[in-house]
């Protein structure tokens, strides 16, 4: 089978002959393995964060004991090498939690937090991973419990892994431990990858390239799921040539990582016990246990202050907030004569969204009390200082429109590099502006406002409950469109497919969640609160 390439051993017989012939070394279950403490030497230390700090000073490695082999030898795995990635099976109970956090723990006391980041994906609640998170390695950790924070997590690590690809193009070398200043080391560690596979299957390909591209670029994988048969692809097994196999059910799925099926006959009453395949051998070892999670990673976290190492910064932000206060964002933040009016997110971070007032048109679109006219209103208000601009707000009151020049300061806000322009500019904003914009208008003003829809001279800032009568990119090149919940509806505004199946519940009850729909990007946004 495809897992079972280069195997010494070719079948589940040739395991029960071993047996017979009365070979112990074979049997995991006869070995016994020390505590993770004993076998890095933190145990005899009554200060064990001098040790950590002292290894941190040697040459940063991911080769680290983890456990016991035959013959009673210290058992070591080579990520790099014998990986990059690696595949851990086995059933509940088998001892694959304690694995990883060993696994883990190893390389964080061999690796400072400067050369060594994990990534922790949990699909079983959040329990295998919630003591070690807090290692100063640690860059994120998430869980089932909450999919949108798994999924920007995924998307991070794509953008991380092309972020690395720039650096060794940008230096031309073959490799990421070539560079002059290589970022550090980062192990992207999934338990029970098969319900990410389950909950998240669109989003499995973007680990797939990450096994495919990743190792030489310093990102490493350890996927551990209950049941490798049909759970993992055939292109995820092909980048993963370092299996692990705790006990299971069934010989097959031994025979899927091992070549045969000696796995599934590991006594339920040996947690811990495995067997390795790197391609080359296939060897038993019990790995070890950790006698104080929480020491050991407080060790590691004094460690770090000792050396003056920061924790390991996140690779994305929260999502957007629920509310955003105009306070919060900042003036502008250029010379372009433009108003910040909200958040915006990228599905990895967050940054503040400007709407330029000398760039084209733009359509606010969706029904009433989402947060139209407050984007007017904070247009109307931040837009006061920018030199040579003329504010106008036409707004409807009862059956009629009702048009008042804002009054504005006359500070300077250019540079000596960008000279206010010679002649004003009008920023005309338009509210309820749908019957302006029917072609059976009779209002005097649908004239003039088609007229300043095509003035180069003006920006138009209109905001209407229906996209019906609007014509695009001819009325407005930008859009701000806030979701109706009718996946028709959000379509024929411009949403897409894409971004609306990410929309909630939530999003439609959110008073200022809209997307921001400009120069073919989408993004999800939070308008702010005006306070006028």
């Amino acid at each position: 089978m495809a897992g079972a390439r280069g195997r010494h051993h070719g079948s589940a017989d040739g395991a029960d002959r071993d047996k017979d012939e009365g070979d112990e070394s074979e049997d995991p279950s006869r070995i016994h393995s020390p505590s993770l403490e004993e076998l890095t030497g933190l145990q005899a230390e009554p200060l064990p964060w001098r040790i950590i700090a002292r290894t941190w000073l040697a040459s940063p490695s991911l080769c680290v004991t983890v456990g016991m082999g035959s013959g009673q030898r210290p058992f070591t795995i080579d990520l790099p090498r014998q990986g990059p990635h690696a595949l851990v099976a086995g059933t509940t109970g088998s001892g694959k939690s304690v694995l990883l956090q060993s696994w883990c723990l190893a390389m964080a006391v061999r690796n400072p937090p400067d050369r060594l980041h994990f990534v922790f994906l949990d699909f079983k609640g959040g329990s295998a991973f919630s003591v070690i998170e807090r290692l100063p390695h640690t860059v994120v950790s998430v869980c089932d419990l909450d999919l949108n924070h798994a999924v920007r997590t995924l998307r991070a690590l794509e953008q991380e892994l092309r972020r690395r690809e720039h650096l060794v193009a940008a230096e031309r070398v073959g490799s990421i431990g070539q560079l002059q200043s290589p970022p550090p080391s980062l192990i992207v560690v999934i338990d029970e990858f098969h319900a990410l596979n389950n909950q998240l299957p669109d989003y499995v390909d973007r680990l797939v390239r990450i096994a495919s591209l990743g190792g030489s670029l310093g990102m490493h994988v350890i996927a551990c799921t209950q049941n490798p048969l049909g759970q993992v692809s055939a292109d995820m097994k092909a980048n993963m040539a370092l299996n692990i196999c705790l006990r299971v059910r069934d010989g097959l799925q031994s025979i899927e990582l091992l070549g045969d099926g000696r796995a599934a006959s590991i006594s339920p009453s040996a947690p811990g016990c495995a067997w390795r395949n790197d391609g080359e051998s296939v060897e038993p070892f019990r790995c070890a246990f950790v006698s104080d999670i929480g020491a050991m990673v407080e060790a590691a976290r004094t460690a770090a202050a000792f050396h003056g190492l920061v924790h390991a910064s996140a690779l994305f932000t929260a999502p957007l907030p629920r509310i955003v206060e105009a306070d919060m964002l900042p003036a502008r933040s250029s010379d372009v004569p433009s108003v910040p009016f909200a958040l915006a997110d990228d599905g990895i971070g967050i940054d503040v969204a400007e709407l330029a007032v000398n760039a084209g048109n733009v359509g606010i679109i969706g029904s009433a009390g989402r947060g139209k006219s407050t984007i007017l209103a904070l247009l109307a208000h931040r837009s006061r200082d920018i030199l040579g601009l003329c504010v106008r707000w036409t707004r409807r009151e009862g059956r009629a429109f009702v048009t008042s020049t804002v009054r504005h300061h006359r500070r300077v806000r250019f540079s000596s590099e960008s000279p206010p322009p010679v002649s004003p500019h009008l920023l005309w904003l338009v509210d309820d502006a749908d019957t302006l914009f029917d072609p059976f208008g009779t209002d005097p003003l649908c004239a003039r406002l088609k007229d300043a829809l095509g003035d180069h001279d003006v920006t138009v800032v209109f905001a209407v409950e229906t996209s019906k009568h609007i014509r695009i990119p001819e009325h407005c090149g930008t859009r701000i469109v806030f979701p109706t919940g009718e996946r028709t509806v959000d379509l024929m505004d411009g949403i897409p497919a894409g971004l609306l199946s990410q929309c909630g519940p939530d999003d439609i009850m959110t008073a200022g969640r809209a997307v921001l729909l400009r120069e073919g990007n989408a993004l999800w946004i939070q308008c702010a609160m005006a306070k006028i």
